[in-house]
C-alpha cells in the first residue's frame, strides 16, 4: 500500500515536473505569453448576447512591449453593442501595481472602415498599456453587450490558438436552460465540462499549455491543425438564416441609376453575352470600392445593391449582392452564394462567421460544370470553380446548402513548346505555343482583355521583342496562345561565356516564389495547389557554337509528384525539357524533407541555365 502512494506521488511530481519544464521552455523562446486567457459567451432569454474576454500577458522581450503587444483593439458597433472596459493594470516585475490612465483608452475609427461613409458609426478603443517593461504582466478585462436586435442567435468560429503560448485557455458559453447549443469540435481531445445553475447551461472547455501560432510559410489555408469550436444555438442553418435572408438586400433589385448601368452595359456588349458579364464583373471589382467590413462588425445587416451602387462602396457581400442584382436585371440566372470549408460545416453548427468569401453564382452556363462562379472583389483570371473543391456553397437566395462542384485539379496544367533559332549575335527568333488548362487557364482575363496574352509571358521572354500574338483557342478547358518572337537578346556574356536562365511562367510554380524552404518544419505545408508544367525548347545553334553546360537526365518520383528533365544536344541543335507534376497540395512534417529537397532539385541553377560559348568544349 504505502509503495503504491509513493508511486502515485512520483508520478504526479514527475508529471509538474515535465509542465514546469515545458512552461519555462515557452516563456525561453516566446517574446510574450498569455499565463490565462478566457473568451466568454453568454446567450441571454431575451435574446440579447455578451462577450466576455480577459488576459493575463507576461511580457518577455522589447519586441512584445513596442511591437507587438503594447496596446489592445476592440471593434464594435455603438448602434446595437456597448462596450465596458472591466479591467486594465500592469504588474511591473518588482509588483508595482500601475492602473491604465484615463488617456491610455481612445475609441478611433476602425481601419477597415475608412473612406467608408456608411461604416463611419462603427468604433474601435485602443487601449494602450503603461508600465511595461521586460517582466511585467498585465491583467486586461472586458465585455461587449450586444442588443437583441444584434442577432438573436449566439454563433461563433473559435480558432484557439493565439501569437504567443498560452499556459491556461477557456473557452466558456452560456445559453439559457431551455436552449440548446450546437457545436462542433477539432483537434480538442477532451469534451467541454457541462454544467447548469438552473438558469443557464454551460459548456467549458479548457486548453493547457496551448503553442502560438506558427509564422512558418505555406501554411494550412484553413487552420485545419489548430484547435477551434464552431457553435450556434439556432436549431439548425436554415433557422439562422431565415432572418439573415429576409432582408431587402437579397431580392437583388435595381434602381433608375441601376437600370441605366445595365442599358448601357447591354448595348455595348449586344453581340457577346459573355462579354457582358465581364464587363459587370469589372464594374463591380474596380469601380465600387471594397470597404472590408465583416457581417458581426455590421450587426448582420446588408444595404440592397441600390444603396451599394449609390454610395460606391460596399463589404464583400455587398459587393456580391450588387453584382448579382446587376445580372439578374441583365437576364442572367444570377445569385450570391458564400463559400464554407467542407471540413467543417455542419448543418447544426454551422454560421454566418465560417464564411470564407462570397461569389455570384450563375447557371445555364457555356463551361465546363455549367455553372460560373465569379468574384465580386476582382477580375477573375479562371472561373472560381477552380477553388471549390473541398468547399460547402449556400446560396443567398434560397437558404439551401449544398456540397460545391468538385473540380478535377488534375487538370491544372500549363504546356509551353517552343522552337528558336539563335544568331550569330545571340539574337533568338522563332516561335513558341502555350497551353492552358484548369486553374491556369485566365481565359476570364483574356476574354475581358486579349492583350493579357502579353503580359503572360515576360518571364519567358521580352514581349517588347514580340513579332506577332494569336489566341489559337479560349474557352473554359483549355486556352492556347502562339508567339512569334523578331529579335531577342536573352543571353548575358562573361568572359566568353554566354548564360541563358531557363524560366517558367509566373502564373505556374514560379509564382508561388518557394525559392527557399527552410531545413526544419514543425507544421503541414500546403502548396496553393496541384499543377502539372511542361517546357519544351528547341534551339538551333550557329556553326561553332558549342554547349558548355553538361547534358543529363533527370527522373524524380515521389508519393507527391514527379520531375523529368532533360538538357541534350544534336548536332547544332539544343533540347531542354522539363516537366513538374505536383499532385497533392498538403505535404506532412514527415514528408518534409523529402519535399525540399525535391523542390531544390526543380530549382537547382544547373537544370535552370544554359552555358554556351564559340568555339569547341
Amino acid at each position: 500500500m504505502t509503495q503504491s502512494i509513493l508511486k502515485i506521488f512520483a508520478f504526479f511530481a514527475l508529471f509538474s515536473s515535465l509542465s514546469l519544464n515545458f512552461a519555462i521552455a515557452q516563456e525561453s523562446s516566446s517574446d510574450a505569453v498569455f499565463k490565462k486567457m478566457t473568451r466568454e459567451y453568454t446567450l441571454k432569454s431575451d435574446g440579447s448576447t455578451e462577450f466576455h474576454y480577459s488576459h493575463t500577458l507576461k511580457y518577455l522581450t522589447y519586441y512584445s512591449i513596442h511591437t507587438l503587444y503594447g496596446e489592445d483593439f476592440i471593434v464594435y458597433n455603438p448602434q446595437y453593442q456597448k462596450l465596458k472596459i472591466n479591467k486594465s493594470t500592469t504588474a511591473m516585475a518588482d509588483g508595482k501595481m500601475v492602473e491604465s490612465p484615463e488617456n491610455a483608452f481612445n475609441e478611433v475609427l476602425p481601419g477597415n472602415a475608412a473612406n467608408a461613409p456608411y461604416y463611419n458609426k462603427l468604433r474601435e478603443m485602443v487601449v494602450t498599456h503603461t508600465g511595461l517593461e521586460r517582466g511585467a504582466t498585465v491583467d486586461f478585462d472586458y465585455t461587449i453587450f450586444s442588443d437583441k436586435s444584434f442577432s438573436g442567435f449566439l454563433t461563433g468560429n473559435e480558432i484557439l490558438w493565439m501569437s504567443a503560448p498560452v499556459e491556461e485557455l477557456k473557452l466558456i458559453i452560456h445559453v439559457p436552460k431551455k436552449g440548446k447549443l450546437n457545436y462542433r469540435q477539432y483537434n480538442i481531445s477532451e469534451k467541454p465540462l457541462v454544467s447548469s445553475d438552473g438558469t443557464y447551461t454551460t459548456y467549458t472547455w479548457t486548453l493547457r499549455n496551448v503553442p502560438a501560432a506558427s509564422h512558418e510559410d505555406f501554411r494550412l489555408r484553413e487552420m485545419q491543425n489548430r484547435p477551434r469550436v464552431v457553435f450556434s444555438t439556432a436549431k439548425n442553418i436554415g433557422k439562422l438564416l431565415e432572418g439573415f435572408l429576409a432582408q431587402e438586400a437579397f431580392r437583388l433589385e435595381g434602381s433608375p441609376m441601376i437600370q441605366q448601368k445595365v442599358d448601357r452595359i447591354l448595348k455595348d456588349n449586344a453581340d457577346n453575352k459573355f462579354q457582358q458579364i465581364l464587363a459587370f464583373q469589372d464594374l463591380v471589382a474596380n469601380d465600387i470600392n471594397y470597404q472590408p467590413v465583416s457581417l458581426s462588425n455590421a450587426a448582420y445587416r446588408l444595404r440592397t445593391a441600390a444603396e451599394v451602387f449609390a454610395s460606391n462602396g460596399g463589404s464583400e457581400i455587398e459587393k456580391a449582392v450588387l453584382l448579382a442584382a446587376f445580372l439578374k436585371l441583365s437576364g442572367f440566372r444570377a445569385e450570391p452564394v458564400a463559400v464554407f470549408p467542407d471540413r467543417f460545416f455542419d448543418g447544426g453548427s454551422a454560421n454566418l462567421n465560417l464564411a470564407e468569401r462570397y461569389l455570384v453564382k450563375l447557371s445555364e452556363m457555356p463551361t465546363e460544370s455549367g455553372l460560373l462562379y465569379l468574384s465580386p472583389l476582382q477580375n477573375d483570371y479562371y472561373d472560381q470553380y477552380w477553388n471549390l473543391k473541398g468547399k460547402h456553397i449556400i446560396s443567398l437566395s434560397k437558404g439551401i446548402p449544398s456540397s460545391a462542384p468538385k473540380p478535377d485539379l488534375s487538370l491544372n496544367a500549363i504546356e509551353v513548346s517552343s522552337q528558336f533559332q539563335l544568331d550569330k549575335d545571340f539574337k533568338l527568333t522563332g516561335k513558341a505555343s502555350i497551353e492552358l488548362s484548369g486553374r491556369l487557364n485566365p481565359y476570364l482575363k483574356l476574354g475581358l482583355d486579349s492583350s493579357y496574352a502579353l503580359r503572360l509571358i515576360p518571364s519567358l521572354f521580352d514581349s517588347r521583342e514580340v513579332e506577332k500574338s494569336s489566341i489559337l483557342r479560349m474557352d473554359s478547358e483549355k486556352s492556347v496562345l502562339e508567339f512569334s518572337l523578331a529579335s531577342g537578346n536573352h543571353f548575358k556574356e562573361q568572359q566568353g561565356h554566354y548564360f541563358l536562365k531557363i524560366q517558367g511562367l509566373n502564373t505556374g510554380f514560379d509564382g508561388w516564389h518557394m525559392n527557399e524552404l527552410v531545413s526544419l518544419r514543425t507544421e503541414p505545408l500546403e502548396v496553393p495547389f496541384p499543377l502539372k508544367e511542361s517546357y519544351h525548347f528547341s534551339i538551333t545553334l550557329p556553326d561553332g557554337f558549342e554547349l558548355i553546360t553538361a547534358e543529363s537526365k533527370l527522373n524524380v518520383s515521389k508519393d507527391f509528384g514527379k520531375i523529368e528533365i532533360s538538357i541534350s544536344q544534336e548536332g547544332n541543335k539544343l533540347f531542354i525539357d522539363r516537366s513538374l507534376e505536383l499532385q497533392k497540395s498538403i505535404i506532412e512534417p514527415s514528408e518534409y524533407e523529402s519535399f525540399r529537397s525535391f523542390i531544390n532539385t526543380w530549382n537547382n541553377r544547373k537544370y535552370r541555365e544554359l552555358v554556351i560559348r564559340i568555339g569547341p568544349k
